[in-house]
C-alpha cells in the first residue's frame, strides 16, 4: 500500500496503491529526469485516492456496514457470563474493536455494577468513541436499537444459571414486543415532558412581557 517503485526494464515508475470496497486501485507515475516532480505527482495521487478510500469507509460506517451484524447485534460487543472460584457468577459486556491498520482494542463494562440496560448504553458509547462515531447520530441510535438482542442473550444466561433452558426462537418475539411497548411509553413520556417544558417557557415569556409592559406604563405615567 502507499507509494512504491516499480521497475520495468530500464524504466521506473511510482506505483500508488489504495484499496476500498474489496478492490485495489493502482496508479502509475513515470519517473523521468525530474524525480522530485514525479514524486510530487505520486503523492497528489495518493492523497486523492486516500480521500476516495476515506469516503468509502465513512459511507459504510453510516450504513452500519461492519458495525451491525445481520442478526442485529453490534460487531465487537458480546454479553458474557463470568465465573471464578469463590465468588458468584457475574455478567459483563466484552468489547473488541479492530479498525483497519490498527491494533485491536478491548474493554469491558460490568452488568452487575450498572444493570443490563445502562451497561449496554455505556458499551455502545465506548464503541462509538473507539470507532469515531458521533454520539446521537443515526448510526449511534441504530446501535442502541440492538438492545433487545442482548436482552434475549441475558434471558438465556439467567435461565441457564437457574438450571433451565429456553426456546430462543419462541421467546425472542415476546421480548421484542415487551421492549417495543416500553420504548413507546418512554417516547410518549419524553414528548409529554417536552410539551410541558414548552408550555412553561411560553408562560414565563408572557409573564415577563406583562411585567415589562407594567414598568413601561409606570414610566410613561
Amino acid at each position: 500500500m502507499g507509494i512504491t517503485i516499480l521497475r520495468d526494464g530500464d524504466r521506473e515508475y511510482y506505483r500508488v496503491t489504495k484499496a476500498w470496497d474489496g478492490k485495489e486501485t493502482q496508479k502509475y507515475v513515470r519517473i523521468g529526469r525530474n524525480k522530485e516532480k514525479a514524486l510530487k505527482l505520486a503523492k497528489a495521487l495518493e492523497e486523492s485516492l486516500g480521500q476516495r478510500q476515506a469516503a468509502s469507509k465513512q459511507r459504510k460506517k453510516l450504513q452500519g456496514e461492519g458495525i451491525i451484524h445481520e442478526d442485529g447485534r453490534v460487531v465487537g460487543l458480546q454479553l458474557v457470563n463470568r465465573t471464578r472460584e469463590g465468588r458468584k457468577p457475574w455478567q459483563e459486556f466484552k468489547i473488541r474493536v479492530k479498525e483497519p491498520g490498527k491494533a485491536a482494542k478491548f474493554k469491558t463494562v460490568s452488568v452487575t455494577a450498572h444493570g443490563l440496560k445502562k451497561a449496554f448504553e455505556l458499551s455502545i458509547e465506548r464503541i462509538c468513541q473507539l470507532r469515531d462515531i458521533e454520539l446521537n447520530s443515526e448510526l449511534h441510535k441504530r446501535m442502541l436499537g440492538s438492545y433487545v438482542e442482548y436482552l434475549v442473550d441475558a434471558s438465556a444466561i439467567n435461565a441457564n444459571l437457574d438450571g433451565h433452558e429456553i426456546d430462543i426462537e419462541a421467546v425472542t418475539p415476546k421480548i421484542r414486543a415487551v421492549e417495543s411497548a416500553n420504548a413507546n411509553k418512554q417516547s410518549e413520556f419524553e414528548q409529554s415532558k417536552q410539551n410541558k417544558e414548552h408550555r412553561d417557557l411560553e408562560e414565563g415569556m408572557r409573564a415577563a412581557l406583562s411585567r415589562f409592559e407594567k414598568v413601561g406604563n409606570t414610566i410613561r405615567g
